[in-house]
């Protein structure tokens, strides 16, 4: 019961600072919307600025399990590609304004928050490096290839595809098809 009100409380939170960024988010509206009084958030929480640091780490858990559950799965290189855009895409459609927050209000994030963010971006890197070099004994990319190239090349592609996906949808254009830019990207690769 302790840890679903806690994972309620950081759900609201979640839709109040996306919706009204860390200065404009207050306490009380946390509480009304987990449905719980305004003290009940400070038994688990000290401050707005502890809640926040919470949701945060919260949500880069949730984004790291997906991320590894999609290059963990049993197949090729490809399909943890795609599994792993899916899981990118599923995220970014939940929490694009928290991703958004983060870059807009970083002065008010702790430098061990940002150093844990950049700690998972390594890891990310790390993981698909893996992931690259695994493809690589399995015959499914060139062996001349470096792997850390690779990486940076895949990952950066990741933010690149959802940025400009966004945009366009907001435009009301067509947006890029994600098996065309993996086709593109692996024939690349291979």
């Amino acid at each position: 019961m302790m840890e679903n009100r806690k994972e309620n409380i950081l759900n609201a939170a979640t839709d109040i600072f996306s919706q009204y960024g860390f200065h404009g988010a207050k306490m009380e509206d946390i509480a009304k919307k987990a449905e719980i009084g305004k003290g009940t958030i400070y038994g688990y929480f000290d401050s707005k600025r502890s809640l926040f640091y919470e949701m945060i780490k919260y949500r880069i858990e949730e984004y790291r399990k997906g991320l590894d559950s999609a290059l963990n799965i049993d197949g090729s290189l490809e399909e943890k590609l795609y599994a792993l855009y899916i899981s990118h895409e599923a995220y970014i459609n939940r929490y694009i304004d928290i991703t958004q927050i983060i870059m807009r209000e970083k002065e008010v994030l702790p430098k061990d928050l940002m150093m844990e963010l950049a700690d998972e971006m390594n890891k990310l890197f790390s993981r698909m490096k893996r992931a690259i070099e695994e493809a690589i004994y399995r015959k499914e990319l060139r062996k001349d290839l470096d792997p850390k190239l690779a990486a940076i090349i895949i990952i950066g592609s990741i933010g690149q595809f959802y940025g400009r996906k966004i945009y366009y949808q907001k435009k009301g254009h067509d947006s890029i098809d994600l098996k065309d830019l993996i086709d593109t990207m692996l024939n690349g690769l291979r």
